[in-house]
């Protein structure tokens, strides 16, 4: 078929292409650590279908040698990709002759078991166990993944000491992992009567044993004159000393657990071991969670061991981990595709969503031929998609599924008279961007107050006509945006950051701005009916949005003043929390101006 002969109404009814293009598109979901651990293919596809931008994946694994940080982002920006990629980086090149040898642990908050009640100490334990099954399990796979004569004798080699010593080192390495899963085995067996839910157990010994015998295999090949001593008795003795008068627990502490993984990595040759913690903003439902995991790492942190923690952006907080200190590091990812603030930036989104298109068409599909040129033929309408996008990868790939199905049902039903549309439609285009914007939408539905400050932002932007505004940096509004109303809009992507640290138009205004926009989407019908500009270019942000100071505190104190928790005194207009200032309430005298709270 000659090339310019394939067309997108060719494929409307074939199963094999609808399967694919479904894949290539619906797949964008971070929930991929669980086959990772044990599948390289995943990996091989990953990379296959990253597009990096701003050098971010280069970044975070040169960075995450010997430093700590944040990797930022809202849902559907691609930190845990971002993580996955950058720890095959790491661990891939673990004892290669040339560069540091840098283990990385990845650590996904959401499978962490707790019981409904805890404190600090209590927590420290079953967090230590958490982290010994991960290192355990992580460590084992990638040493047994050394099953090619030339990556053993690479990471034979890097054992470059007398040959007594290096075998001691290697019993002493190969104990240590099965130490570890031991100290998490006991312990969770030991947590499973507090309720504290269980960690997955797997028989490592068979793994271990079969990794000891690898080396000595290897080592004969290399006529090193020794073999490695590491049988059944002697894991049975690691286990039987951890279970005397409950030793594990010894091993449930911070200097225990610091002092154990700088152990490791000494044996096993490490410069460093960085620990990937994923899913950050899942733990915020219950703010301990995030303060005694920070508190946890704070007391750990420091080289040779590094932490990087996933953020999304309002969802909690650091806590004792100061940023810039602790963390060092911060990759952003949502200031990565920004379509207003250049001309630069709008290419550079443009082309990564187009190169999004080709590389995972590219990957499903064996014909060259189906790419982005297949789907599209209007630049504008393509733009559209991508401006709706406001950056989320996620969001777009939704989208483009619906523009997809859109094209189909429009093919399989009786055409219109005209000529046929022979890609993806500015029409289809406007049907899939509403959807998206529903569905943001749906997800207020149970919150009242939520939904109220969503309405108040958009009346503040129908007051100026504009679907950008910024926020004063002040330290009281910006502590707004952490409430559960405000978070809740930019965790479910309905209100998106744009730039920081503006300075005002007003020249009286001494603090800087954050530039925040609402979604394209949930307000299509807005712009569209030009009762809201919809902001494409910076240089409309630097003539205009930065005089339109919204406020979060104040439809919050609204809301809380609706639902009876504050009163302002009708005499000097303070705010009098009715709870906190009981003795004051109950009397009606302001403490402020000494008189009624309210009116006799």
């Amino acid at each position: 078929m000659p090339a310019n002969s394939l067309e997108l109404k060719q494929f409307v009814n074939d199963p094999n292409f609808i399967s694919n293009m479904n894949k290539a598109f619906s797949d964008l979901r971070a929930d991929y650590e669980l086959t990772m651990d044990s599948s390289y293919e995943k990996i091989s596809e990953l990379k296959s279908l990253h597009v990096d931008v701003k050098n971010h994946l280069s970044d975070l694994t040169d960075w995450s040698k010997n430093s700590s940080g944040t990797v930022s982002g809202l849902r559907g920006t691609g930190k845990t990709h971002l993580l996955m990629l950058a720890r095959n980086n790491l661990n891939s090149s673990l004892w290669n002759s040339k560069g540091n040898h840098n283990l990385c642990i990845y650590l996904n908050l959401k499978r962490l078991c707790l019981p409904e009640t805890f404190d600090q100490d209590l927590f420290n334990r079953i967090f230590s166990v958490f982290l010994y099954d991960e290192v355990a399990k992580q460590l084992i796979q990638i040493l047994s993944s050394l099953s090619e004569q030339s990556k053993l004798k690479q990471f034979l080699s890097n054992f470059n000491i007398k040959k007594r010593k290096s075998k001691e080192k290697l019993e002493k390495a190969i104990l240590s992992i099965y130490e570890f899963k031991q100290i998490a085995h006991n312990g969770n067996e030991r947590f499973t009567e507090l309720k504290a839910g269980s960690f997955e157990t797997e028989d490592y010994t068979r793994l271990l044993d079969e990794f000891s015998t690898k080396i000595n295999e290897s080592l004969s090949l290399t006529e090193a004159g020794f073999s490695i001593d590491v049988n059944a008795s002697s894991l049975e003795e690691v286990s039987n000393r951890l279970k005397t008068n409950n030793t594990y627990l010894q091993y449930l502490n911070f200097q225990s657990v610091r002092e154990h993984l700088i152990s490791i990595t000494s044996l096993l040759e490490l410069d460093s071991i960085t620990f990937f913690v994923d899913e950050w903003e899942k733990i915020s439902y219950n703010p301990n969670l995030q303060k005694y995991t920070a508190f946890f790492i704070d007391r750990i942190i420091d080289t040779p061991l590094y932490f990087w923690i996933s953020i999304v952006p309002y969802r909690g907080s650091l806590y004792s981990l100061d940023n810039g200190a602790d963390l060092q590091h911060q990759i952003n990812l949502d200031d990565s595709l920004v379509f207003e603030s250049s001309n630069n930036d709008k290419i550079l989104c443009i082309n990564y969503f187009k190169e999004l298109i080709n590389k995972r068409l590219d990957y499903y599909f064996d014909d060259s031929r189906i790419n982005f040129n297949l789907l599209f033929n209007s630049e504008t309408n393509f733009e559209k998609l991508v401006l709706a996008s406001m950056g989320n990868t996620r969001d777009f790939g939704t989208m483009l599924l619906k523009c997809w199905s859109e094209y189909q049902s429009y093919r399989n039903s009786p055409l219109a008279q005209g000529r046929p549309y022979k890609y993806i439609s500015a029409n289809m285009i406007i049907v899939a961007i509403k959807d998206n914007g529903d569905k943001k939408i749906s997800n207020l539905d149970n919150s009242d107050k939520t939904l109220a400050v969503w309405n108040n932002i958009i009346n503040f932007c129908l007051s100026k006509s504009s679907s950008h505004f910024a926020i004063n940096e002040t330290q009281k509004e910006l502590e707004c945006l952490r409430t559960k109303e405000f978070s809740d809009l930019i965790y479910h992507r309905l209100l998106h950051f744009r730039k920081a640290h503006v300075p005002a138009k007003d020249a009286l205004i001494v603090d800087k701005l954050s530039i925040y926009a609402i979604n394209y989407a949930c307000s299509y019908n807005l712009h569209t009916e030009s009762k809201i500009s919809f902001i494409t270019e910076y240089k409309t942000i630097h003539d205009r949005v930065r005089r339109y100071i919204y406020y979060p505190s104040k439809i919050l104190q609204q809301l809380q003043i609706k639902e009876g928790e504050i009163f302002p005194c009708c005499n000097c207009g303070e705010i009098i929390n009715i709870h906190k200032m009981k003795a004051a309430w109950d009397n009606n005298a302001c403490p402020f101006c000494g008189k009624n709270i309210r009116v006799q």
